[in-house]
């Protein structure tokens, strides 16, 4: 089979130009807020004019492509040698998350069960509620027996117990990430809110790699960094860049520029800001430290005129993401993921489907494929059933980007010599032999030729995922990892809850 070759371009090399002349622009008026000492004491040290009081640099264009080069060099050296067919494969990188852009821009369906969302659409009941340990346990499972869900990380938070009590706020990240080192098999992304956390997770992360190399390789339990638009990175933030830069983790950065809130409305002005946010982090981390790997994406959103509030859905938000992604795949060379996983229906059902399809294709076509996997709300409810129609949507986006051949042609021939005028191929051995490689068979997404309401009705696709979700998880073997594994990860969620449990508030 020939994959496409030839992706559509949202932009023209002279405004990719542009966007990068005015990012870098903005990073020296009006620069950039640093709510961390470090970073803006390393700042000053490269050339920065640093105004310790408000926190904000002004970043040199010299510095920032020298940063851009580093970057570039990174990337090169990542993907030295590799095949690009996994992207859980490439060393010295953020564990794949349902964030992380792919190297390859005609990938198989890899996807990850991560974003934090912090309720749990309950099918039974209609409804959406807070997550709870057994669903997050539920979802854990339910990857076990997807093989395109390549990494599992926290989908949900583990926000309250079964019996409905409350899990104390920097207990939630623990004990989530201890469910996920336990049982599953694919360890991946989990959400971070205070620097004291990082301990417990890494030394999780090293329990589950065997050793603190292998971990700092392949990190998992730890997380990506959001900036606040615009041009600010927060205390905490920055404080847990800080951490993660000691113990030589990767920092991956993922701006949220909002248009018409937080980004003046034009779609180029808010994929300006999500560019300079980007580069002023990674030059304020190779400041610290030029060593340190980094990554990003940007995840744009668009005010809703009719609410008021961030929508995640439209086709400005899918523009926003791609300007960004091509100007920072084809001037800078490193990849930059998209929003994908963020559309607004707050329920499976038509909607969904619709704002998933249109993100999914546009990125495609754009050369940046990303498979998402269960979110809506824009991220703050994730569903099984949900995560089954995604992987539908993505096995269709994976089909049609992989392209439709060119080695079939003589074959091809034969086969319709061989049948003549009126032949059919319905019960060849050909057919039976090669139809699952060439039609696209979805679980929960079903192709009717029918003008029956009833079989419209029970072909409902989020009927039928639901069903496939009660299925793989009553056929799915529940992972568990080596016993005395287990009990030294319990004693580190005992450990954690004696220093976290009590405390309030974000860490400086």
């Amino acid at each position: 089979m020939k994959p496409l070759s030839i992706f559509y371009k949202l932009l023209t090399e002279s405004e990719i130009e542009l966007i990068h002349e005015s990012a870098i622009g903005i990073l020296s008026d009006p620069g950039m807020k640093f709510e961390n000492q470090t970073m803006l004491e390393a700042l000053e040290k490269k050339g920065a004019t640093v105004d310790f009081s408000s926190q904000v640099a002004k970043l040199p264009k010299k510095l920032i492509e020298e940063t851009i080069v580093m970057a570039g060099k990174e990337e090169l050296e990542r993907v030295k040698g590799k095949s690009l067919e996994k992207e859980t494969e490439l060393e010295n990188m953020l564990t794949f998350s349902w964030h992380t852009p792919y190297r390859n821009r005609t990938p198989k369906i890899q996807a990850s069960f991560g974003g934090g969302a912090p309720l749990f659409y309950d099918y039974s009941k209609k409804i959406n509620r807070y997550a709870t340990g057994e669903d997050f346990l539920k979802m854990i499972h339910l990857a076990e027996g997807l093989p395109e869900i390549t990494t599992v990380g926290n989908a949900v938070h583990y926000i309250k117990e079964i019996d409905g009590s409350d899990v104390a706020p920097k207990m939630v990240a623990i004990k989530g990430a201890a469910l996920v080192a336990k049982h599953s098999s694919k360890p991946g992304c989990t959400t971070i809110i205070d620097k004291r956390q990082l301990p417990y997770l890494m030394e999780m992360g090293r329990i589950v790699k065997d050793s603190k190399e292998a971990y700092i390789k392949s990190p998992i339990l730890v997380n990506i960094h959001d900036t606040e638009p615009p041009l600010r990175l927060t205390k905490p933030e920055g404080s847990l860049i800080e951490a993660m830069m000691k113990h030589n983790l990767s920092i991956f950065i993922l701006p949220m520029p909002l248009a018409g809130i937080s980004a003046p409305i034009y779609p180029t002005a808010a994929a300006i800001i999500g560019v300079a946010e980007i580069l002023g982090v990674w030059t304020a981390v190779k400041a610290v430290n030029e060593n340190i790997a980094v990554e990003a994406s940007c995840v744009s959103g668009v005010l809703n005129p009719a609410t008021g509030a961030a929508s995640f859905a439209t086709p400005e938000t899918v523009m926003i993401d791609l300007a960004v992604a091509q100007l920072f795949r084809e001037k800078y060379g490193v990849p930059c993921g998209t929003g994908l996983g963020l559309i607004d229906a707050p329920v499976p059902g038509p909607l969904s489907i619709f704002e998933r399809t249109f993100k999914a294709m546009a990125s495609a076509l754009a050369g940046e494929p990303s498979f998402a996997a269960g979110l809506l709300g824009g991220g703050v409810v994730f569903s099984m059933e949900q995560a089954i129609i995604d992987l539908d949507i993505a096995l269709c986006q994976e089909r049609y980007v992989r392209g439709i051949g060119g080695d079939e042609f003589k074959d091809s021939l034969k086969l319709i010599r061989d049948k003549g005028i009126g032949g059919l191929f319905i019960d060849t051995d050909h057919t039976a032999k090669n139809f699952r490689n060439y039609l696209t068979m979805a679980r929960a997404i079903k192709n009717l030729k029918s003008t029956s309401v009833q079989d419209a009705a029970k072909n409902d696709p989020v009927k039928l995922a639901h069903e496939k979700c009660l299925d793989i998880l009553s056929t799915t073997k529940i992972y568990n990892i080596p016993e005395e594994k287990a009990r030294e990860i319990d004693k580190l969620v005992e450990a954690a809850h004696k220093e976290l449990a009590s405390l309030k508030g974000a860490v400086e």
